[in-house]
């Protein structure tokens, strides 16, 4: 009889252990996050475009200087890599700045510039200050939002040639997220 008690209390630490373990492997990750998803963001950054093709990141970020902001030069641009060199910054080379991932200044006024991204001339985005905070207003599904991010799926077996843009943010009037996808 003894042993058999015993028996049970062994089967019951290791079950214990097990839920244990399992339990702070939960944790763990749900702290850790998915590094697939990780986006490294930083204080400045106000979207990035992340593509079909793989999971380096354009990256956007507002240019300051002494706080405020650069408004001929309102952006800093560069790739983050999440594959080979996960974290990694890269500037864009001369042609990703001149036919896709760079921008034109539109105007500028008292700490505000208005551009347009290269590969997209057709959406203005305006770097501003809102609630002492830089963030970049554009139009989303027909309403002002605050950009965070674009998606492009770019057409099977033909990387250089875009299926669609898919805009992403959060509506200045509601708060609620909005979305909107640009047909080539």
């Amino acid at each position: 009889m003894m042993k058999n008690s015993n028996r049970i209390s062994h089967t019951g630490k290791r079950v214990i252990s097990i839920v244990t373990i399992l339990f702070f492997t939960l944790i763990a990750t749900s702290y850790a996050g998915n590094p697939e998803e990780n986006t490294y963001p930083t204080s400045e950054r106000l979207f990035h475009i992340a593509r079909s093709t793989n999971k380096n990141l354009v990256c956007y970020d507002v240019n300051l200087e002494n706080g405020k902001l650069n408004t001929k030069t309102p952006l800093n641009v560069y790739w983050v890599n999440r594959e080979e060199r996960p974290g990694e910054t890269n500037g864009l080379s001369y042609f990703q700045r001149k036919m896709a991932y760079g921008y034109k200044l539109v105007s500028e006024g008292n700490d505000f510039s208005e551009v347009t991204l290269t590969a997209y001339s057709g959406k203005k985005l305006k770097i501003c200050k809102q609630d002492s905070k830089y963030v970049c207003m554009t139009t989303i599904d027909d309403q002002p939002a605050i950009l965070e991010s674009l998606y492009v799926q770019t057409k099977s077996g033909s990387p250089l040639s875009v299926e669609y843009v898919e805009l992403q943010g959060i509506s200045t009037s509601t708060g609620a997220k909005v979305s909107e996808r640009v047909k080539k």
